[in-house]
């Protein structure tokens, strides 16, 4: 997801939230018996207020809101839910001069397999994204608790290393995150 995306969500669900904290404190003061709710609502215009819905343009109003709406929300779940693959990375061969177009996703599967030989990594998932603009290798390690975190930690970024050293010329991060299982108690 990008910033911009993750702004307009936010600001969304912000807006939101304001109208319902609005109406929940609402109830409770009018539940309350708060005078100064009571006399807001006394003063407001009954014949004009349940006359709208039968003004001509009432329901052109309420069928261009609830387009708006519909649009706007399957806008929001398009933006929110697509993929973010990466495309091929193009690299320019320097003894040639030719240029060779590399898909990330195998990549990332062979840092993943190169990162399941390490001592006490027992799974390891990988995949290829883009996250803020950048093309993203990101592996996630799943290891013993018991494991070397500082040896872990300098072979995975030696094996990040070789593999940006061998996509040279291109910006491709390589993102390794390491999850510890549980330990079992002692029963």
């Amino acid at each position: 997801m990008n910033r911009w995306i993750s702004v307009v969500d936010r600001i969304i669900v912000l807006i939101v939230g304001i109208a319902l904290l609005a109406a929940g404190a609402y109830a409770i003061a009018w539940d309350a018996g708060a005078s100064l709710i009571r006399t807001w609502v006394s003063r407001l215009d009954r014949e004009v207020l349940f006359g709208l819905p039968e003004e001509p343009w009432w329901h052109w109003v309420l069928s261009g809101t609830f387009v708006l709406c519909v649009f706007a929300g399957f806008g929001l779940l398009y933006l929110n839910l697509r993929r973010r693959r990466t495309s091929a990375v193009t690299l320019r061969h320097n003894e040639s001069g030719t240029d060779v177009s590399v898909d990330l996703g195998p990549v990332a599967d062979g840092v993943a397999a190169e990162l399941a030989q390490l001592t006490g990594v027992r799974s390891t998932k990988s995949k290829a994204t883009v996250d803020r603009g950048l093309p993203t290798l990101s592996i996630v390690v799943t290891a013993d608790p018991s494991i070397d975190v500082a040896g872990f930690t300098a072979s995975a970024e030696r094996i990040a290393g070789a593999t940006r050293r061998s996509l040279d010329g291109s910006t491709v991060a390589v993102q390794v995150l390491l999850h510890l299982d549980r330990v079992e108690a002692n029963k």
